[in-house]
């Protein structure tokens, strides 16, 4: 089975990259600077664009099962009006003309499911993202809506604070406010979850939250 990744050359993509591999994936990673993936030369497809290419993007996505989106706002340096929303709108649509309909990405509490309740360490989380990035929060916020909204069989994994350690497996997966859910997440266990949701169809037009244990 092959994947395709978009963010491959963000902090978590070389885990993504990495667990793809142990799972037994082939994989196109796309990237506006094949350099950033030189570790992974000759293991994977390197396809170079950017996310207005949608040439490039359909290269990327030919042939794929299922495509990762890793991508989301650059924090205070989020240029343009909610590029991240903009670039998932263009890989959506590739993947309706490609019969592509699986679409994991990652995203945080700043969409909500419908199946949430109120959970204040999440609600005050935020709220403080929105007062300092406001920009990021509604790219992440209307990229959440624009995917829900797609028809693909999409899954939004919403993340808390990342950490670069490895997966051990110790997660908490559930609905903010409804499960106990940690303000804490490895990028190995983020990693793991991100490419079991391929073929796990548990969360398929869900939003779930996870965090470590």
């Amino acid at each position: 089975m092959k994947l395709s990744l978009f963010g491959a050359t963000g902090p978590t993509g070389k885990y993504i990259i990495e667990e793809a591999f142990k799972q037994g994936y082939s994989l196109s990673v796309y990237t506006r600077n094949a350099r950033k993936v030189d570790a992974f030369a000759g293991k994977v497809d390197v396809v170079v664009g950017d996310l207005h290419d949608t040439a490039a993007i359909a290269k990327c996505v030919r042939g794929a099962d299922a495509v990762i989106s890793a991508l989301g706002p650059n924090s205070l340096k989020v240029q343009g009006d909610r590029p991240v929303m903009q670039g998932l709108s263009n890989i959506i649509s590739v993947m309706r003309q490609m019969g592509v309909h699986r679409l994991i990405q990652i995203s945080t509490a700043a969409y909500r499911d419908p199946r949430d309740g109120f959970a204040l360490g999440a609600h005050a989380f935020v709220l403080l993202f929105r007062v300092i990035v406001p920009r990021a929060y509604e790219d992440i916020k209307a990229t959440g809506e624009l995917i829900a909204s797609s028809g693909l069989d999409w899954t939004l994994v919403r993340i808390p604070n990342l950490k670069d350690d490895p997966a051990n497996g110790n997660i908490d997966v559930g609905w903010y406010g409804r499960s106990k859910l940690s303000m804490k997440l490895s990028r190995g266990n983020l990693a793991k979850f991100l490419v079991d949701q391929v073929t796990d169809k548990t969360f398929v037009r869900a939003a779930p939250g996870i965090a470590n244990r």
